[in-house]
């Protein structure tokens, strides 16, 4: 059975009880920016405490390895708390700390408070349960699953963001590789349902593990952007060219082409080479990009390695650039691509079929290999009054960015077909 989106679509809520797993989120309130997966646990939060305040329940993974339910205010709280610092309040050591505290005493109390056992509330009511996870947790124990299914009716709904570590293992640790493909083993032989955030990745799940009759619903449901306020872009980048990349640095991003080409453009153009400014913390199996990166970064300033930045700064960055560059190998959904053409960015990305799902007949499609077609078209968008670039910005008037509403509008759809 797979849903697709309904744009008229009207959200409502599902008439079974819902636990929403938002552990991740908990755990991300150390970070002072936000990264992808969280991003997603707070919009199905945000979400679910909406349209059914009366029947969700949030449940967090406790420092003792036990699936524990949290107590309705302290769960609102937080979510409002984090909602807001990541929104507006990044930059605050204070708003850090108060979300820090909130997730703090959400652990404590879970660890001090004798009730509230997920598997006790699933035996105790007689009612159906939908168990959803948005993150990519809980599935590494499944035996926490298998206890709570066989406690009374629940329903569980994984969300899959991507099994690039199942398709692509040289590209991640051996460590992660392994914990994907044994979560996704799992998600396939557990879950009631599998929500998917592209087309893309629901085709390679069915196909690396759709054998198995236990996953009875693949719903395919693009993740939504959001619109952010901008802050005004860092002054020294104003009067010169320059193009981001945003994203973790790690091997699928495929950092080594651009750095390449731009060791190449300095060698050619010198002071007159566009600037590159790489956005994102670093990742894995990145020696030999962090390598280059440190020579590059010799060459008058014209490549910065910027690290993670808050929203408002990002936003900022991308509306001022030639294009945002993603040469990657391999992605589940590509979010940063949706996000620059929400904000109006043209796209430079590599031709896989996830990118041309999400960005359609807008970005210019490269070769992630083509190193010679990706230095034509840096110096061409780097251009004034490149007729390139604008004949971008002239399809991008017909795209139209992915929304939470139309996201959930198929999840509800799907819950209430459980």
């Amino acid at each position: 059975m797979n849903h697709t989106v309904r744009p008229d679509s009207t959200p409502s809520p599902p008439p079974a009880q819902l636990i929403l797993d938002l552990s991740r989120l908990v755990y991300a309130a150390w970070s002072r920016t936000p990264k992808g997966i969280p991003r997603v646990e707070l919009a199905y939060a945000q979400h679910f405490m909406a349209v059914a305040p009366d029947r969700s329940h949030i449940a967090v993974l406790d420092a003792f390895g036990r699936l524990r339910i949290v107590e309705k205010r302290s769960a609102v709280a937080f979510v409002q708390a984090i909602a807001r610092y990541w929104k507006s309040d990044v930059s605050s050591t204070a708003a850090h700390w108060r979300v820090a505290l909130y997730a703090l005493w959400i652990h404590v109390v879970l660890i001090l408070r004798p009730w509230g056992a997920l598997r006790q509330l699933v035996a105790t009511r007689r009612e159906r349960f939908v168990y959803l996870i948005s993150s990519q947790l809980q599935l590494d124990r499944p035996a926490l699953i298998e206890e709570l299914k066989s406690a009374g009716d629940l329903k569980l709904v994984f969300f899959v963001h991507d099994i690039l570590p199942s398709l692509f293992p040289d590209l991640f640790t051996d460590e992660d590789a392994g914990l994907y493909q044994r979560r996704m083993e799992n998600a396939s032989r557990l879950a009631d349902a599998l929500v998917v955030n592209s087309r893309a990745t629901a085709e390679s799940f069915k196909i690396r593990f759709g054998e198995n009759p236990g996953t009875r619903a693949l719903i395919v449901a693009p993740l939504g952007v959001s619109r952010q306020a901008a802050a005004k872009p860092a002054r020294e980048f104003v009067a010169q060219p320059y193009f981001v990349m945003l994203g973790t640095i790690e091997p699928r991003k495929n950092h080594k082409l651009i750095l390449d080409l731009w060791l190449e453009l300095h060698n050619k153009l010198g002071p007159s080479t566009p600037r590159l400014l790489v956005i994102g913390e670093r990742g894995w199996k990145n020696r030999e990009i962090i390598e280059r990166l440190e020579r590059i970064a010799r060459l008058q300033g014209h490549v910065r390695e910027c690290g993670r930045l808050p929203d408002a700064e990002v936003v900022g960055l991308l509306k001022g650039a030639c294009a945002l560059l993603l040469p990657s190998l391999a992605e589940g959904y590509g979010l940063p691509l949706a996000e620059a053409l929400t904000y109006g960015t043209p796209v430079l990305c590599s031709d896989i079929p996830v990118f041309r799902e999400v960005g359609r007949d807008v970005p210019d499609y490269l070769g992630p290999t083509d190193l010679s077609a990706w230095g034509d078209a840096v110096l061409d968008y780097a251009q004034p009054h490149s007729a390139r670039r604008q004949a971008q910005l002239d399809r991008l008037r017909s795209w139209s960015r992915p929304t939470w509403e139309n996201h959930f509008a198929v999840v509800d759809a799907a819950l209430r077909d459980l």
